[in-house]
């Protein structure tokens, strides 16, 4: 209703203005006739007419630099309609030069109907007919100055009359027409505001009110609801195989049968339906027997997709995955209960797909951690909480350092016992990744440039970046800045960037990574194994290092054949393409030893060191380490 209220003001307001410059329009043009006319009748010695004229057109003038000045468009009117009225009923009564004043009388009546509104028009003029026939039929003809016979007066009541009804009529049919276009304008604007237009389902707003409203029911008569969150598997292949319009159909005929099971369903128990976006559905189901309806209806949307969803005679390999969340077990506010149900359909992706999952106490916890480790972030970020260790690494064969890889640490959330491997994944959700990495990136520059200092180190400084960098079109234009406000040769930096972000493989990945190395900056895939790179790829990736993942190094001696020789395999691959390799997680003298045996080049490990404090660190580089082979 506010946004219907909303849409007929700005229909208003266009109207407002055309108005007041239609009265600034008569104003300008009838205040120079009345100027004109005022000054004719003076000249002709026609006192009391010229001075009539000439008060009406002072009026005007004044309403006319009103008008101009602040638009006080209630003033303009009020002095129109006086002047219009005196006038005409001062022409009436004189006759105006040589007795020609009544024939006037009909414009300024017409043109003075239309700047009123259809019923302040009836009342005035209505007035004005009466007075008219007064003066025209009745003893009080004998206050006029001019004669007029009886026809001529019937004559001038009936035209007067006529005219009046016409320009009323159509001042009446204006009047509704406007009224017409703000109702369809109000219902199109409503339907925008509050309505899909693809599908003609409710819209996210929509839903979050509608949902708003049956919670507070709910709470109020201890009623159940449950929210099913739709998201539909391989959607983005039919876009991409068939285009967007075959997409915009494919969702028209997904609303379609939810459309048809709520009307099936809400028989027996009542359900309402909304698109959140894209291919993003919602089912709201109302019953005090939830648990089971909301099964029995999220089963139900399954089976649509049996045979798959068919559309222009093919049959589209589209599925489902719902989440279900509860109120008032899971959430007791719209924005929690969709958010719930949102996590719990991301779990039904994460187990298959096609299937349905309910928000459980687990993600309840998660969400929890979540939000707690999310603030703490925020916090850090204001109150500069973060902190750098310096794990080393060593070179395999003689044991001297030739690099420290930097790792951040949060005060804050490291009294709770959560480290990066918690918190950096939910800051990369947050995108407050971005941040911390400009941070981290930032404060390794200027240790670099102190252990310079103080040591000679020349050695590899090691950050690891988020793969959320590979997106950021902006990330190498800071890393240079910052760079050449430090003044450290980019030589000496490293950035590791975990192989599952690698995967991304696209041309905008790749630009920034190359534009990364051509700064000087040397690149490492870090824990490679893990992801799901092919061999032959490597000779696309900008690297100059692969990192073998510590789970690969904690099996060198394990019976499973496959993983203890994943090491030697990365090994020859990484001398194929001529690239240098780190192994993590050495924690035992018979790795070590391994690993020197096949010759790899770089180790790190709690058997050689753990993650150092600034002071140790400084204390361990001293004096100075090797150069990096």
């Amino acid at each position: 209703m506010r946004y219907s209220t909303k849409s007929s003001d700005e229909i208003q307001s266009v109207r407002s203005d055309r108005y007041i410059l239609l009265c600034k329009l008569l104003l300008a043009i009838g205040t120079t006739f009345l100027l004109a006319f005022g000054t004719l009748s003076w000249i002709d010695q026609l006192y009391l007419l010229g001075t009539i004229l000439l008060g009406c057109t002072a009026a005007g003038y004044l309403a006319l630099f009103l008008l101009f000045r602040n638009n006080n468009i209630k003033f303009a009117v009020i002095v129109i309609n006086t002047v219009c009225v005196v006038l005409s009923l001062t022409l009436l009564i004189t006759g105006g030069r040589e007795n020609t004043g009544v024939f006037w009388i009909y414009p300024i009546l017409a043109i003075n109907i239309f700047i009123n509104r259809f019923w302040p028009a009836v009342f005035l003029y209505g007035a004005f007919l009466v007075a008219c026939s007064a003066l025209l039929l009745t003893p009080l003809s004998e206050l006029l100055l001019t004669s007029y016979s009886l026809t001529e007066a019937l004559r001038i009541e009936f035209t007067l009359t006529a005219l009046y009804l016409i320009c009323l009529a159509t001042l009446h049919s204006e009047e509704r027409a406007q009224t017409m276009l703000v109702q369809m304008h109000d219902a199109d604007m409503h339907k925008m505001a509050f309505f899909d237009r693809l599908t003609g389902l409710p819209n996210r707003w929509n839903v979050k009110q509608r949902l708003d409203t049956l919670l507070l029911k709910a709470k109020k008569k201890d009623q159940h609801i449950a929210l099913l969150y739709i998201d539909l598997d391989n959607f983005k292949k039919v876009n991409d195989n068939y285009g967007h319009d075959m997409g915009d159909k494919l969702l028209r005929a997904f609303s379609n049968s939810l459309r048809q099971l709520a009307e099936a369903f809400n028989q027996s128990f009542q359900v309402e339906l909304g698109r959140m976006a894209g291919d993003e559905f919602v089912v709201i189901v109302k019953d005090p027997q939830h648990a089971d309806r909301a099964r029995e209806v999220a089963l139900q949307i399954l089976q649509v997709f049996d045979s798959g969803l068919p559309v222009e005679s093919i049959s589209h390999s589209v599925y489902a995955s719902i989440g279900i969340a509860l109120f008032p077990e899971n959430a007791t506010t719209a924005g929690d209960l969709i958010h719930c149900a949102d996590l719990a359909m991301y779990q039904a992706k994460g187990n298959g797909r096609n299937r349905l999952e309910y928000f459980s106490d687990e993600q309840a916890r998660e969400l929890r951690d979540q939000d707690l480790i999310e603030r703490a972030l925020r916090v850090s970020l204001q109150q500069n909480y973060f902190s750098l260790v310096y794990m080393p690494m060593f070179d395999c064969q003689t044991l001297e350092i030739v690099g420290l890889e930097v790792l951040v640490r949060a005060e804050n959330l490291q009294r709770l016992g959560i480290g990066p491997d918690r918190f950096i994944p939910i800051a990369e959700k947050t995108n407050l990744i971005k941040e911390i990495d400009l941070w981290v990136i930032d404060n390794a520059m200027a240790r670099l440039v102190e252990l310079q200092a103080a040591t000679g180190f020349m050695g590899k400084f090691c950050i690891n970046i988020s793969g959320v960098e590979l997106c950021n079109e902006l990330f190498p234009a800071k890393v240079k800045e910052i760079i050449d406000s430090h003044g450290v040769d980019p030589c000496l930096i490293e950035f590791e960037i975990t192989e599952t972000a690698f995967v991304l493989d696209d041309i905008k990945s790749r630009t920034i990574l190359s534009e990364l190395r051509n700064l000087g900056i040397s690149l490492a895939l870090d824990d490679f194994g893990t992801g799901f790179t092919a061999f032959s790829q490597l000779i696309n990736y900008p690297a100059d290092c692969l990192k073998i993942d510590r789970s690969f190094v904690n099996d060198l001696f394990s019976v499973d054949v496959a993983r203890h020789k994943m090491v030697r395999i990365i090994e020859d691959l990484a001398e194929l393409y001529g690239l240098r390799v780190v192994a993590e997680g050495v924690e035992t003298k018979e790795q070590l030893e391994y690993l020197q045996e096949i010759g790899c080049d770089w180790v790190q490990g709690y058997y050689l060191s753990l993650p150092l404090p600034w002071h140790e660190m400084l204390s361990l580089i001293s004096p100075p380490a090797s150069v990096a082979k």
